[in-house]
């Protein structure tokens, strides 16, 4: 029996979503590797810890400040009480490696999901960086509820607004629209946001240099 050359042509149009779904769980598999074993041998700021192999771990969907900005210290002492010297489960996504080459990780302690519960305590912020967004809408819950609760860095929340926020669509960060950084993200890269929320709920993090979402310590309410 022939088939009409109209026919084919459905049949390709409806086969071609089945295939990308099926290249997409099969993508999916391959990145969700078997679960590895370690331990930790040293906390490296908030989100970032080395293991006992020399392997670093940068922890998926949790943005939190750098080196010599303010709350570092804070987010690295939550992120030591919950996993230093402690022996790890970890598992990768889809993008493996940071562009310095530490091993992007969901992180587990017994039952508990340290990339979670880092959001849920406030000492860190939900960051989206495609396409490792698997728990992308469980990490927006958990801040959400940290923020309303003002756990963390949400008790240092500054209630004032800008105008509008300048946001990058490559660095998925935001900033107020006098930042240095806002000045300096390109046309094709640029993002406005009218209020903050806007820009966490699509899971953007601040940038921590001008800090649009906190105060400074010595201003905690």
């Amino acid at each position: 029996m022939k088939i009409s050359h109209h026919y084919k042509r459905i049949i390709r149009g409806r086969m071609l979503p089945v295939f990308v779904l099926c290249l997409w769980v099969v993508l999916c598999a391959c990145a969700s590797v078997s679960a590895k074993e370690s331990r930790v041998r040293k906390v490296l700021s908030g989100n970032t810890v080395e293991l006992s192999d020399g392997t670093k771990l940068y922890y998926i969907g949790v943005d939190v400040p750098g080196k010599n900005k303010n709350y570092y210290e804070y987010c690295k002492q939550a992120n030591k009480a919950l996993v230093d010297k402690k022996n790890i489960t970890y598992t990768t996504d889809l993008l493996r490696h940071t562009p310095d080459g530490k091993l992007f990780a969901y992180v587990y302690v017994g039952e508990v999901f340290i990339n979670a519960e880092i959001i849920r305590q406030g000492y860190g912020l939900a960051h989206f960086v495609p396409p490792n967004v698997r728990y992308g809408q469980q990490f927006l819950e958990l801040q959400t509820e940290a923020r309303k609760g003002e756990r963390g860095l949400w008790g240092f929340e500054n209630m004032g607004d800008e105008p509008y926020y300048v946001g990058s669509k490559q660095k998925r960060e935001f900033h107020r629209p006098g930042c240095f950084h806002a000045k300096n993200v390109a046309f094709d890269d640029r993002i406005t946001f009218r209020t903050r929320n806007e820009a966490l709920q699509k899971g953007y993090s601040q940038g921590w240099r001008c800090n649009p979402l906190f105060d400074t310590p010595a201003k905690k309410k």
